[in-house]
C-alpha cells in the first residue's frame, strides 16, 4: 500500500477555490441586498427567513467536519453503535420545539441566554453565556483544524494554508453578511456535504459489488449489530448512553444552544420556527446514516489491508481513513477529489460561520450591552466581534495543533458543557421552585463533577473489532476491482468473542482484569445533567426554605405545557374544594327528618 501522497490536480484546486469564492461571494451579495443596517436585521436576517433555508442551516451547523470524518472512523473500528444516536436525534428536537420555542417567541429574546435572566438573574446569564463561549471556541477550533490536519496527512494540500484560508473565509461573510449570508452559505455548503458523502458510497458500491454486498461484507465482519442495552458505566457502548448522549446534544443545542435557537428565531412566528425544526430532524439522520455507510464502505474495502497498521502505515488515525479512501479510489478521476474535499471543508465553513455569528451576538447582547447600558450596540458593534472571533478561531487552532489530541478533548468538553446546560433551561422552563442561588450551584457542581470524570486517567482501554493487514489479499482483490469474498482467510487472522464483547486481534487493545473503576465519556453529559438538575432543584428549595417565601414566577416564562398542566390540577383541586364544603354545609337526612 502506498504511504506517498495524493497530488491533487489543478481541477481539484480550482473545485477548492470555487468553494471559497462562492461562500465569500454570498457575504458580498447580502451587503448590497440589505435594505436596512440594523443589528435585528445582521443577527436574525430580519425575522423574514423562509423555512427551508433554516432547516438546512439547522443541519449543516450541527453536523460538522468532525462527524462527516469521526463517524465513518467509529464505524470502521466499532460498529453500527453509532447509528442508533439518531434516535435520541429525532425525539431531542420534537420535545424542545414544544417545551422551548413558546417561550422565546412569547418573550421576543435575541439570546438563549435573555431568556434566563428573565427566569432567574442576571448572573445566570453571565454564566451560561460564557459556557456557550468557551464551548463553540474550543469546538469551532478543531473543526477548523480537524479535517485540515487529516487531508494533509494524506492529499498535497498544505494544513495551514487550509486552516488559514478557511478561516479567513468564514470571518468575512460572517462579517459582511451577517445571518442571512450564513443561512444561504449554509444551504451551499450542506449541498456539497451531501455530495461528498454520495461519491464515496457510490464508488465503493461500484468497487465492491453494490450496497448489498457492502452490508454482507459489514455483517461478515461483525459490524452490524445493535449495542447492548445496559447501564454499565464502565461500557464504551451500550444502547442507553449512545441514545441518552444523542437526546441530551440535541435537546441542548435546539433548547439552550445559540447556534441553533438564533437560527430558529429567524422566522416570523412560532408555527414556521417549529415546522424549520421538525424538517431538520431527517436531514440530520439521513445525513448522519450516510456516513455510518459510508464507514462500512471503508471497512469492505480495506477489511485485509488496514491502512493503520500495514507494512509502510500511509494513515496513523482513523479519522483520516476518508481522505485516504477519496484519494486511493477517486484520485484518477479529474475534479472529483476536490468535490469532495469541498464537501469536507464546507462542513468547516458551516460550523464556523454559524458559531462566529453567534458569539458575536451572544457577546454584543449578553455582555456588551447589559455592562454598557448607555452605548448604543450597533450593527457595526457586532460586525467587529466577529471579526475578533473569527481571528480568535485561528489562532486556536494553532494552539490545538501543539497540544496534541485535543480533538477528543473539545468534544468531552463540549459534552461536559451540554448537561449542565440543558438542565438550567429545563429548570427554568419546566419548575417554579427553581431559582438563581439553586440553579448557580447546580451548575458549578455538575461542571466539577463532568471535569473529574473525564480527566481521571483512564487505565481501561475499548478494543476495536477485527482489522486485518494481510495486504496481498487486497492487491488481488482490487485487480479484480471486486471485493465481494467470502471471509474465510480473514477468520484465520482475527478472533472475535460476542458472548464477553472481547476482541483479540494483532492491533487490538484490550482491557485488564485489574483496571481502576471506569466511567466511559458517552456517561458525562447524562451524569452531568441529572447532577445540576437534582443540585439545582434541591439547593432552590433550600434557599426558598431559609428566605421564607418562594419567588413568584410569570406563565410568560415557563412551559405552555406545564402551565396547562398545572392549571388542569388547579381547577381540580378547586372542585374537589367545592364538593367538600358543599358536603360540610349539606344537612344530614336525620336533620332533614326532623326539621
Amino acid at each position: 500500500m502506498d504511504s506517498e501522497k495524493f497530488m491533487l490536480s489543478i481541477a481539484d484546486y480550482i473545485m477548492f477555490a470555487a468553494l471559497l469564492a462562492v461562500s465569500a461571494g454570498i457575504g458580498v451579495f447580502f451587503i448590497f441586498k440589505s435594505k436596512k443596517n440594523t443589528n435585528d436585521e445582521y443577527l436574525l436576517a430580519g425575522k423574514d427567513m423562509s423555512i427551508l433555508p433554516v432547516a438546512f442551516s439547522l443541519m449543516a451547523t450541527f453536523m460538522s467536519a468532525t462527524t462527516l470524518m469521526g463517524i465513518p472512523a467509529e464505524m470502521y473500528l466499532y460498529g453500527t453503535n453509532m447509528a442508533f444516536m439518531n434516535i435520541g436525534f429525532i425525539i431531542g428536537p420534537i420535545i424542545t420545539s414544544y417545551i422551548f420555542l413558546p417561550i422565546y417567541f412569547a418573550n421576543d429574546i435575541s439570546t438563549a441566554y435573555e431568556y434566563l435572566e428573565k427566569r432567574f438573574g442576571k448572573t445566570t446569564r453571565k454564566i451560561t453565556s460564557a459556557m456557550f463561549v468557551i464551548q463553540n471556541l474550543l469546538f469551532t477550533s478543531a473543526t477548523l483544524y480537524a479535517p485540515a490536519l487529516a487531508l494533509s496527512a494524506v492529499t498535497s494540500l498544505s494544513m495551514w494554508m487550509s486552516v488559514i484560508s478557511v478561516g479567513l473565509v468564514c470571518t468575512f461573510y460572517c462579517t459582511l453578511g451577517g445571518m442571512k449570508a450564513v443561512l444561504w452559505a449554509d444551504v451551499f455548503q450542506a449541498a456539497l456535504m451531501f455530495v461528498c458523502l454520495f461519491a464515496v458510497i457510490v464508488q465503493g458500491c461500484l468497487l465492491l459489488g453494490g450496497i448489498r454486498a457492502v452490508f454482507d461484507i459489514a455483517d461478515e465482519g461483525g459490524r452490524l449489530f445493535i449495542p447492548k442495552f445496559s447501564f454499565d458505566l464502565g461500557a464504551h457502548y451500550t444502547f442507553i448512553n449512545i441514545f441518552a448522549q444523542g437526546m441530551i446534544i440535541t435537546m441542548s443545542s435546539y433548547g439552550g444552544g445559540q447556534c441553533q435557537v438564533q437560527r430558529l428565531m429567524t422566522v416570523r412566528n412560532l408555527k414556521r420556527s417549529r415546522i424549520a425544526a421538525f424538517i431538520s430532524i431527517p436531514m440530520i439522520v439521513s445525513f448522519q446514516l450516510l456516513c455510518c455507510v459510508c464507514g462500512l464502505v471503508l471497512y469492505a474495502y480495506f477489511r485485509y489491508c488496514d491502512p493503520m497498521s500495514s507494512n509502510n502505515t500511509p494513515i496513523h488515525s482513523a479519522d483520516q481513513l476518508m481522505p485516504y479512501f477519496i484519494s486511493v479510489t477517486l484520485g484518477h478521476l479529474p475534479g472529483i477529489p476536490g468535490l469532495c474535499i469541498c464537501g469536507i471543508f464546507s462542513a468547516s465553513l458551516s460550523t464556523v460561520s454559524s458559531a462566529i455569528n453567534s458569539l458575536a451576538s451572544v457577546a454584543t447582547e449578553d455582555f456588551i450591552r447589559p455592562m454598557f447600558p448607555k452605548l448604543n450596540v450597533t450593527a457595526l458593534h457586532t460586525k467587529i466581534m466577529s471579526l475578533v472571533f473569527g481571528i480568535v478561531c485561528i489562532a486556536l487552532s494553532f494552539i490545538i495543533a501543539s497540544l496534541g489530541h485535543l480533538i477528543k478533548m473539545s468534544v468531552i468538553i463540549y459534552g461536559n458543557l451540554a448537561g449542565p446546560n440543558l438542565a438550567v433551561f429545563l429548570l427554568a422552563a419546566c419548575t417554579t421552585t427553581a431559582n438563581e442561588g439553586g440553579v448557580i450551584l447546580g451548575i458549578v457542581t455538575s461542571i466539577i463533577l463532568a471535569c473529574c470524570i473525564s480527566f481521571i486517567p483512564e487505565n481501561k482501554t475499548d478494543s476495536f473489532l477485527p482489522l486485518s493487514n494481510e495486504c496481498t489479499s487486497l492487491e488481488q482483490t482490487q485487480l479484480n476491482t471486486s471485493f465481494v469474498s467470502t471471509f474465510t482467510s480473514f477468520q484465520n487472522y482475527t478472533k472475535y468473542s460476542y458472548s464477553n464483547a472481547t476482541v483479540t486481534s494483532f492491533n487490538a487493545t484490550t482491557t485488564d482484569e485489574g483496571d481502576t473503576f471506569h466511567i466511559s465519556y458517552m456517561w458525562v453529559s447524562t451524569i452531568a445533567l441529572i447532577a445540576c438538575w437534582v443540585i439545582g432543584y434541591v439547593g432552590s428549595v433550600i434557599i426558598s426554605l431559609y428566605k421564607g417565601k418562594p419567588e413568584d414566577v410569570p406563565e410568560i416564562l415557563l412551559c405552555p405545557i406545564r402551565n396547562r398542566f398545572s392549571k388542569r390540577n388547579l381547577k381540580n383541586k378547586v372542585s374537589e374544594r367545592k364538593d367538600d364544603d358543599e358536603l360540610e354545609t349539606k344537612p344530614s337526612s336525620k336533620d332533614e327528618t326532623k326539621f
